[in-house]
């Protein structure tokens, strides 16, 4: 058996240098980065890593409170709100203070001011105060006044600042008096790990990385690079607080840091970093080594997991399988497609395991007596209700494709990592359990509950964003896919010659391009509204570089459309937020159905019912196989019951009598009784056993239905009997215009005045039926009479013809 291949392993140094050289020099710059001191010192007109200052007149420290105040200012305006505006106690000028480092005033003197008050250093001032005793304006010209050199830096890891003194501290005078109050509450307070711990004093814009090791520095510059890059916006107290945290755990690597389960805000800013550093260092030359993959690496979502694969020659050869199929797939579902096919082969792993411990290592000991062993085990999990049969035969087929395709790119040859395997280690086609038929009708909306969503979409914008509102209904207008919809650039609209619009979009799953919907012009206008919105917003922004639905975060620029999961939350918000959606009887419709794709089911189902054909509708759905187009033609057996049912009720024979006027839902032996023997004909049904036999293409009348005793009719009929009496009507004038005809061709091709008559009185005998009905009842008819015909417009029934003269046999002339 072939040894699992050794992922490729780097030199820390080598990582290092890695990471360094992807950090950009000019996002050091826009984010104030002094590497000898290891601080930034953010500027507040940062787009991603800025904040707010002090609306009040020369205080620049950070607003944090409401009213645009810094928390003093704040406690201030609270003060004399009573007596005067915001706006007014923003014009205030706030003096004598400062926030930082201010030198001492001896000239060329390297320590540190007192305060702006004593401007001398403390050695400075107690030589005048104490020495001298003379005014500080005599003491800065006095020529005994000499200046001094600067202490060293504070100990305190983090601290960019001078030490106070070189007393026993050695500690900045902020960090002094932290420690003096910790210490008075605590005596047992360890001055090394305050040192190490502390962060820096708190100043406008200063983020400080100092005590951290070099990698960590490093990951993190980068790790906000890429934030920035991907228009996310991180916050100068959330950041603060990441770092004092690393530093508190002194971690090797970001990805080492815990303990974020009370703080989900810097648990996102985390997990952020760390998913954008393994992009940024990975390649699918690494990744594929790992038993963890990134999908990210890939160019796809989320992570694929082979870890509970527990042979290695399985594991081995499952990522082999992958890394083969990754690139041939599209979409953003791939990685969850192969992540499901995964766990489908940890079914088997699993089974091997318990089956098989010791010989399920080697790939070549292994046969068919292992796959009856797992067939058996999932159908003990189906049994005990652990998966359902639906998730049985899922994993049955996932199972044998990923086999099959282990034979077909060779890794069972010598060497590989399946060597060995049996040929009879495979599924063969009968193993797959059947599946479930389910006749349901899917996951298309009823018309009743589209037209209360549509009722309900200002309430949508209400809650969230007119973007979401406008995506949402171009998803109910145009069935187009969630992604087609919020990928759609701002011109996505064109006008042929006779002033129809057409949308442009982009098919990703079937990746094609510029493809063309006719849209309706309530449809148009609704994109012509956004269109003539976006452009104001974003003046900075090129036209063609815009989107129809820009995101409403992380999104500077308008080019970046409304994430699909957050369009997906916004909508499930929506829709759970609603009171009650209600079908046509009153009972309540499930609102978890209720999802972005099932207004595409709803489209297509619309249109099928309403008669498109079928190879029109697989061009507007985009399909590339009339089999998937199929499955919105067809009817569901209670449905169709239920219509033939309520239209059989309303059935009449040749002559407008009424038949089965007390009829009752039939058996279903009786139903099919009933289907055998008829027949469909134009205008309605034939029962002459004759022409049923032989499927409708043998009447022995010439098919002359309206007089035929065999002929029944209904109102699902009834636009058929119209047509066919205007089609008498005009060949009966044709044949009389004519001058071309002898009188007896006239006389055969004229239709009759009694076929002209039997069909008006029979239209007059339904029309007159119908109306007798309730308006309620007549709806029910009519929705009936629309999947019958629906129903009747996918089966090819053939054109009747005239049955053949039968052969004349030796004896039987004359």
């Amino acid at each position: 058996m072939n040894a699992a291949l050794p992922a490729p392993t780097w030199p820390e140094s080598r990582e290092l240098a890695r990471i360094e050289e992807l950090i950009a020099p000019e996002f050091l710059v826009g984010i104030g980065w002094n590497a000898d001191l290891k601080v930034m010192f953010l500027p507040p007109e940062h787009p991603y890593l800025g904040y707010a200052i002090c609306k009040v007149e020369s205080c620049d420290v950070v607003a944090v409170r409401l009213h645009g105040l810094c928390p003093s200012c704040h406690i201030r305006w609270k003060a004399v709100q009573e007596t005067m505006t915001i706006e007014e106690f923003w014009q205030i000028s706030r003096t004598g203070r400062v926030i930082g480092e201010v030198p001492c005033a001896v000239s060329d003197c390297g320590r540190l001011a007192k305060s702006t008050v004593r401007k001398l250093c403390m050695t400075h001032e107690w030589q005048r105060t104490r020495t001298l005793k003379i005014s500080l304006e005599e003491f800065l010209v006095s020529p005994l006044v000499k200046p001094l050199p600067a202490f060293e830096l504070c100990t305190v890891a983090a601290c960019h600042r001078q030490r106070q003194s070189n007393g026993p501290l050695q500690m900045c005078r902020a960090h002094n008096t932290k420690f003096a109050m910790l210490r008075r509450k605590d005596s047992a307070v360890d001055l090394e790990t305050f040192r190490r711990t502390q962060g820096a004093v708190v100043e406008r814009g200063l983020i400080s990385l100092r005590g951290l090791p070099q990698r960590v520095i490093s990951e993190l510059l980068l790790g906000l690079q890429l934030r920035c890059a991907d228009d996310t916006k991180t916050t100068l107290r959330v950041l603060r607080n990441f770092t004092y945290k690393l530093r508190v755990q002194q971690v090797a690597t970001i990805r080492d840091v815990t303990g974020f389960e009370d703080n989900h805000t810097m648990l996102a800013l985390w997990r952020s970093i760390t998913r954008n550093l393994d992009r940024a260092q990975s390649s699918p030359e690494r990744e594929r080594h790992k038993d963890l993959w990134n999908a990210t690496v890939f160019g796809h979502r989320g992570t694929i997991d082979f870890r509970k694969l527990h042979q290695p020659w399985l594991r081995e050869a499952a990522k082999e399988w992958v890394f083969e199929v990754l690139p041939t797939h599209r979409g953003k579902g791939v990685s969850g497609l192969l992540r499901s096919r995964v766990t489908s082969l940890t079914r088997l792993s699993e089974s091997l395991r318990l089956q098989n411990a010791e010989e399920g290592m080697n790939p070549a000991g292994l046969g068919r007596a292992d796959i009856v062993a797992f067939l058996n085990r999932l159908a003990y999990l189906e049994a005990n209700e652990q998966i359902s049969r639906q998730k049985r035969v899922r994993i049955c087929r996932d199972a044998s494709r990923i086999l099959r395709d282990f034979r077909a790119l060779g890794m069972t040859r010598s060497g590989k990592q399946a060597a060995g395997l049996a040929e009879d280690f495979a599924l063969r086609r009968g193993d797959v359990p059947a599946d479930i038929i389910d006749d349901e009708p899917g996951r298309a909306l009823p018309v009743t509950i589209l037209r209360q969503l549509y009722e309900a979409l200002p309430a949508l914008e209400a809650r969230s964003t007119r973007e979401v509102r406008i995506g949402v209904e171009l998803l109910m207008d145009t069935g187009r896919r969630p992604d087609e919809i919020l990928k759609l650039p701002l011109d996505c609209l064109d006008q042929d010659s006779d002033g129809k619009f057409a949308l442009i979009y982009e098919d990703f799953k079937q990746n094609r391009k510029n493809r063309r919907l006719p849209i309706t012009d309530a449809t148009a206008e609704l994109i012509q509204t956004q269109q003539r919105s976006v452009p104001p917003r974003f003046p900075d922004t090129d036209r063609e570089d815009l989107v129809l639905l820009p995101a409403f975060s992380r999104n500077p620029h308008g080019t970046k459309p409304i994430p699909q999961n957050s369009f997906t939350d916004a909508h499930r918000i929506w829709v759970l937020g609603l009171e009650a959606l209600t079908n046509d009887d009153g009972t309540d419709f499930a609102r978890k159905d209720v999802v972005p794709y099932t207004y595409r089911h709803s489209f297509a189902q619309r249109h099928a019912d309403a008669g498109v054909p079928m190879d029109v509708l697989r061009d507007l759905m985009g399909h590339l196989s009339t089999t998937t187009t199929q499955v919105y033609y067809r009817v569901t057996e209670k449905r169709t019951r239920e219509a033939v049912d309520r239209v059989a009720r309303h059935q009449f024979d040749r002559h407008g009598n009424r038949l089965w006027r007390q009829a009752q839902a039939l058996l279903d032996d009786e139903r099919a009784r009933l289907h055998i023997g008829q027949v469909a004909v134009p205008y309605g049904i034939c029962t002459e056993p004759t022409n049923v036999q032989a499927g409708g293409h043998s009447c022995p009348f010439r098919f002359r239905c309206v007089g035929c005793g065999h002929f029944r009719t209904d109102a699902s009929y009834l636009p058929d009997l119209k047509a066919y009496l205007q089609d008498l009507l005009r060949d009966r004038e044709r044949a009389m215009a004519s001058q071309d005809l002898d009188e007896w061709a006239r006389t055969e091709v004229t239709p009759s005045e009694t076929e002209i008559r039997l069909i008006r009185d029979l239209i007059r005998r339904i029309e007159n039926d119908l109306g007798d009905l309730t308006s309620e009842e007549r709806q029910q008819i009519e929705d009936a009479v629309s999947i019958v015909r629906s129903t009747r417009r996918t089966v090819d029934l053939g054109m009747p013809r005239i049955a053949p003269p039968r052969p004349v046999h030796q004896g039987e002339a004359g």
